[in-house]
């Protein structure tokens, strides 16, 4: 267990128990389902899909196809409105209309849009640079850190990844929470443990290692 209150200011991410979920073997790209019920997962190159009741510990395989694990990433929003990273953009689906927008302007290569739960900012990794929200009323761009992977914990919150490697394999990766608005980071994980693609529902974060271990991390943000 780890038990530790992190601070900057006057923002404070109290964290709590770290459990590992049982899983039927090596899991990777943990997501929480709407209801916080079970974790979505699949294997380290996003084949199959698979959910585990954190309760009962029960397995059961939702897809073997290929790229199935992509789902893992939480894509539902309130209003109806999805977020995809199709060609490298940002596109916003809301019923039969789609927005692409590009924040940080065309040439840029986006990765891991996450549509916050109001539906009304978006995070997102740029190739090369870091993570940021855009503020879809304002067009307003925060920049988060040299960080990747970014998910909503909350509309105001994110969890990400600070990953690095040596040119051929990870070295090191820990999660982070930072605000949306930029104005707070704060490592959550131990920097002796190889914690990466965190996913987060208010409260809870989870996160896969190297090994294909699954970890839930229970959390209280002072805001």
């Amino acid at each position: 267990m780890l038990c530790a209150t992190l601070s900057a200011g006057a923002q404070q991410v109290r964290l709590g128990e770290m459990t590992r979920v049982k899983t039927d073997g090596p899991a990777y790209h943990p997501s929480f389902t709407n209801d916080g019920m079970s974790i979505l997962t699949s294997s380290e190159d996003y084949i199959g899909l698979k959910e585990t009741n954190l309760a009962t510990g029960e397995t059961r395989v939702l897809s073997t196809e290929r790229r199935a694990g992509l789902k893992t990433f939480r894509q539902d929003a309130s209003k109806g409105k999805t977020v995809n990273g199709v060609d490298l953009k940002i596109n916003i689906v809301d019923g039969s209309t789609v927005t692409t927008l590009t924040p940080n302007g065309d040439n840029e290569r986006y990765l891991w849009p996450a549509l916050s739960p109001d539906a009304t900012k978006v995070a997102y990794t740029v190739s090369g640079k870091g993570s940021y929200v855009y503020d879809i009323s304002t067009g307003a761009v925060s920049f988060i850190g040299k960080y990747r992977a970014p998910q909503w914990i909350d509309n105001d919150y994110v969890v990400v990844m600070n990953d690095r490697d040596d040119g051929y394999q990870i070295t090191g990766s820990t999660v982070l929470v930072c605000a949306a608005s930029g104005s707070f980071a704060q490592e959550v994980t131990a920097s002796d443990m190889i914690a990466m693609f965190p996913s987060a529902m208010p409260g809870k974060i989870a996160f896969h290692t190297l090994e294909g271990e699954i970890y839930i991390l229970d959390i209280t943000i002072t805001k």
